[in-house]
């Protein structure tokens, strides 16, 4: 499905609760940079755990749903692929689970077409979260391909807005990782950008974040089942529907600053898949 400009009153809930996708209030008067600069000079627990990263105004939509959707509970290995600096891995952390943050930009300050030092993400900027919210998210500093993780046990994975800044090889050898990783019965939620100033909506063929991504050639042959999700709002699936989703477009929640939505989709691995 495409994300809703109309948010469910859970989704708005939890975004006020935990100062979602931009930080609480207090933060507002300063920039994130700035935030980062005098990291020790603020409260951390003031601004809330995402006023430490630029975000996308989609995320409004995709944290939460993100967050309902997977249903965590406590105890539960979670996979977080290119997440940054984003508030959710300490959120989840927070409530128990044990979270695994894989982003090749804290190491090499580059993940596909966007920079680390543009998102904040260093090794010492995640363990100063961790440390202000009294939580050990592991931060791996390599593609999820590279990094050297158990195949079989991850009990949730996630990967929000990442794909769309790769191209198609890259964004399916991610699936294909991830899917490994994942444990019988585990569930990977994916958002995948949408842009409509990108073919097929469009006339460019990419612009400066990435472009828009087969998403059914990315997921099919994967050994897992799709759960969740409109195939007729899922670019390259055999039911995607253009006209439809251009006659949606008043009602889904397309970012004020640049002309994109939010593609979102849950894949479970079956019970009987192999580890």
């Amino acid at each position: 499905m495409i994300g809703r400009k109309a948010l469910p009153a859970e989704y708005r809930e939890w975004n006020a609760y935990w100062g979602a996708p931009y930080g609480r209030e207090e933060a507002a008067a300063l920039e994130v940079a700035d935030r980062l600069e005098g990291f020790d000079r603020v409260d951390p627990h003031a601004f809330g755990p995402f006023a430490f990263q630029l975000t996308s105004d989609t995320r409004v939509f995709e944290y939460p749903w993100a967050y309902h959707t997977m249903e965590a509970k406590p105890g539960m290995r979670v996979l977080d692929v290119g997440a940054g600096l984003s508030g959710l891995q300490f959120v989840l952390a927070m409530e128990g689970c044990e979270v695994t943050n894989v982003d090749p930009s804290a190491k090499n300050g580059e993940w596909g077409s966007l920079s680390a030092a543009m998102w904040g993400l260093t090794p010492h900027n995640h363990q100063r979260m961790n440390d202000a919210f009294g939580v050990d998210v592991r931060l791996i500093p390599e593609t999820v391909q590279d990094a050297d993780l158990p195949e079989g046990t991850f009990d949730r994975a996630l990967c929000l807005s990442v794909l769309e800044h790769l191209d198609q090889a890259d964004a399916r050898g991610i699936l294909e990782r991830v899917a490994a990783l994942l444990a019988p019965d585990g569930l990977f939620l994916v958002t995948v950008d949408l842009f409509f100033d990108v073919k097929p909506f469009g006339v460019l063929p990419a612009n400066s974040y990435g472009g828009n991504i087969d998403v059914h050639q990315a997921v099919s042959g994967l050994g897992l089942e799709l759960v969740y999700g409109d195939p007729r709002e899922l670019l390259g699936f055999p039911e995607f529907d253009l006209e439809r989703v251009v006659e949606l477009v008043p009602d889904l929640l397309v970012s004020p600053r640049y002309p994109c939505a939010s593609q979102a989709l849950v894949l479970r691995k079956p019970a009987g898949g192999a580890r």
